[in-house]
């Protein structure tokens, strides 16, 4: 069976020299290994978070795309959500750090709000949110005005 979370990235230009780290970090707190979902979902058994951020010529020809994925019948989501690459660029680290943690909760909640309306499955999205900020220190206000998913 695959790991109940899984993140990773993908990304162009000079996004990946500076997400990497971030992932890195966000994985050891959240102990992504051995991060167990089972609390949150008896429906979704493995999760996968793609943060993607690339530049937006290479948006254009077709890299980064949108991905809302679930298979219900398997319990595997799959959510790919792009991140406004030049707003990351040119972001300080703290920023930065907050905008990878935000395209990760917009994506849960892409989880829990796709489940809600098929009602073929049940994700606490609001609860493993919570979950993943606390281990990783960091408040939902702290996550107000952050943008972490690209609006178009």
């Amino acid at each position: 069976m695959a790991r109940g979370l899984f993140i990773t990235s993908e990304t162009g230009g000079r996004a990946n020299n500076a997400l990497s780290p971030i992932l890195r970090d966000i994985i050891a707190k959240i102990g992504e290994n051995n991060y167990d979902i089972s609390r949150f979902s008896a429906d979704i058994k493995s999760v996968c978070v793609v943060v993607c951020c690339f530049p937006d010529d290479l948006r254009a020809a077709g890299f980064g795309k949108p991905r809302k994925f679930i298979k219900y019948n398997e319990g595997v989501a799959d959510i790919r959500l792009p991140m406004p690459y030049v707003d990351f660029i040119n972001a300080d680290d703290e920023e930065k750090y907050l905008m990878v943690v935000k395209n990760i909760t917009d994506s849960l909640a892409v989880i829990g709000e796709r489940c809600r309306k098929s009602k073929r499955a049940v994700f606490n999205s609001d609860g493993m949110t919570a979950d993943v900020l606390e281990k990783l220190g960091i408040t939902l206000e702290q996550l107000e005005n952050i943008v972490g998913v690209c609006t178009d």
